[in-house]
């Protein structure tokens, strides 16, 4: 199961000559949806300005790395990137890159992307909004929701429960042992890994990664209401925002793409090569299965700063609420002063928040094979990111992503 927000940093050579050579065979495209009446806004497409800063890290990194850029010829294409901002005077989306080596259309607002682990956010708004309908409740163990002959760990008598599960705080692994990628496995196997996992913490007291937890999260929603979590999802979210080119692609057997969403889905890359879609066995698909666009992606996070107001909102206010220090996310991030600070990281149901000084920025990133993703948004000033990336976390790694959107979102507009 590949789809972590693993966070590190790596060194990397400044060699760039190769990218200058390949950027005539790149498109890039801007556009701003509404005008605004900030005046430095009306002036500067922060899309562009976000993008502008990410596309020379992707291809320093690809073009860097001798293996990769020997694969790449000069009418292919190493990855493709879409920037989308929101603030209260409306959206820019930038983009730059074409579908694929055998599609040249240029991506765009439009294109649909993995969004890998930003799934996780969508489980955990789906989850508080049952919560908040007195259906399910945080504190209800995750066996409740299980079949009774499935045997779910327990901690010197106690049991995870669904928010445990829902913020990482349940001592679970990262992956089960033994976990194989793409691997189709039966629902049997799935609780056989459940069933073995072996805490590396104690329930409730840290918060540390577990796409086996989130995914039960999402499995324990669809048998206790009875369809499947691609359709509470739709049901719940999707629909009620109009996010009409997201959803999970994949079925119980393998990867399905709508016939309406392929021509308009871009080709993931790992190593300077077109990758195929990851797929997840059904029980664990809440950990990483959505696809969506950037465009999708700006109506949900406008509903999650409060921009429109829907049923949901509630719920997703919910998600946002700070629960448990996350301190794999402690990581330094430049300041408008030009120095590296580092903020404080927390968990939320799902969400990651960093703070500084009072200021909380709301986010989560994705790595699946081929792709990359963040989306992210700051409550008090109101403003928004989303970025998609058809590279793959081995290859350009999630730091670069994340240097340049908090900061941007934290500091905004300073920085």
């Amino acid at each position: 199961m590949i789809f972590s927000t693993t966070i590190y940093s790596q060194s990397f050579n400044n060699n760039v000559s190769a990218q200058s050579q390949k950027e005539s065979n790149l498109q890039s495209s801007s556009s701003l949806s509404s005008s605004p009446s900030n005046k430095s806004e009306e002036t500067t497409n922060l899309s562009k300005v976000i993008l502008d800063k990410y596309k020379p890290r992707v291809l320093e990194h690809l073009f860097s790395n001798e293996t990769i850029a020997n694969t790449i010829s000069n009418s292919s294409i190493p990855a493709s990137i879409v920037v989308g901002i929101i603030t209260p005077n409306g959206t820019q989306v930038s983009a730059y890159g074409n579908i694929s080596k055998d599609n040249p259309t240029p991506v765009d607002g439009n294109t649909a992307f993995d969004i890998a682990s930003v799934t996780k956010t969508f489980v955990a708004t789906v989850l508080a909004d049952l919560v908040h309908q007195g259906v399910v409740k945080l504190s209800d163990p995750l066996e409740m929701y299980l079949p009774s002959n499935v045997t779910v760990p327990s901690y010197n008598g106690y049991k995870i429960t669904l928010g445990d599960l829902a913020t990482h705080s349940s001592g679970l692994p990262y992956q089960p042992t033994g976990w194989i990628k793409n691997k189709h496995y039966t629902t049997p196997q799935i609780y056989e890994f459940l069933s073995n996992s072996k805490f590396e913490d104690e329930p409730g007291t840290v918060a540390k990664y577990s796409n086996l937890g989130m995914g039960m999260v999402g499995h324990a929603m669809s048998l206790k209401m009875g369809v499947s979590l691609g359709q509470l999802i739709e049901d719940r979210i999707l629909k009620v925002l109009g996010m009409n080119s997201t959803g999970i692609g994949m079925n119980a057997t393998g990867v399905s793409i709508p016939e309406n969403i392929k021509s308009k889905f871009a080709i993931g890359h790992i190593a300077g090569n077109e990758s195929e879609l990851m797929f997840l066995p059904q029980e664990v698909q809440g950990a990483g299965a959505i696809y969506s666009t950037v465009n999708d992606l700006l109506k949900y996070v406008s509903a999650n700063l409060g921009l429109i107001d829907t049923k949901i909102n509630p719920a997703m206010e919910e998600t946002h609420a700070i629960r448990y220090p996350f301190y794999e996310l402690q990581v330094p991030f430049p300041d408008p002063s030009g120095n590296e600070s580092t903020p404080y990281a927390y968990e939320g149901l799902s969400w990651f928040s960093t703070t500084n000084l009072g200021t909380q920025v709301v986010w989560h990133n994705g790595g699946i094979d081929g792709y990359s993703s963040f989306v992210g948004f700051n409550p008090s000033k109101q403003i928004g990111l989303v970025i998609l990336c058809s590279c793959h976390f081995s290859d350009v790694p999630p730091i670069e992503m994340l240097q340049i959107a908090i900061p941007f979102l934290l500091y905004y507009p300073d920085l």
